[in-house]
């Protein structure tokens, strides 16, 4: 416990927040990827999507479904290359951090890309189905980590 540092704190936490992500993007995937079966069940995770998306305004439809399906297949691969980066951070190698923050902005850009974001001049500034289904602020998380590794770069060789 002596030699278990800052660092390797941060590493372990954030093992465990991309243990998270990738079990919940997979069961995301999973919905996606059979939506049409899904939507015949009332109790469905999936009805509460596109219940949610029509009080925004938005429609649910099979473009969106594929879309959702590709999103959450990326970030199933960006999941695991974080964490290669973390455990490479957590041995000490520098390589780590680049694995790492690539693969952080990418996870957190990835919904935006994927699915329609607007930039408006008046408040709200962002819209779209992806700032409704992907709230900008519970992406941050990703970037404040960013942050986090890079007070501890200066521990990788």
């Amino acid at each position: 416990m002596k030699n278990f540092d800052s660092l390797k704190w941060l590493c372990l936490l954030s093992l465990m927040g991309f243990l998270y992500c990738f079990v919940s993007d997979l069961g995301y995937f999973f919905l996606f990827l059979n939506s049409s079966e899904n939507l015949k069940d009332s109790t469905s995770i999936i009805n509460i999507i596109i219940e949610n998306l029509a009080d925004n305004g938005f429609g649910f439809d099979n473009y969106i479904a594929s879309q959702l399906k590709k999103l959450y297949a990326v970030r199933i691969a960006f999941d695991i290359f974080a964490m290669v980066g973390v455990t490479m951070m957590y041995l000490k190698i520098k390589l780590g951090w680049t694995f790492y923050w690539i693969f952080q902005i990418a996870y957190f850009l990835s919904p935006y890309i994927f699915i329609n974001i607007d930039f408006q001049s008046t408040w709200p500034y962002f819209t779209g189905i992806a700032i409704i289904m992907f709230p900008l602020f519970n992406n941050m998380i990703h970037l404040i980590y960013v942050l986090l590794f890079m007070s501890q770069k200066s521990k990788l060789n």
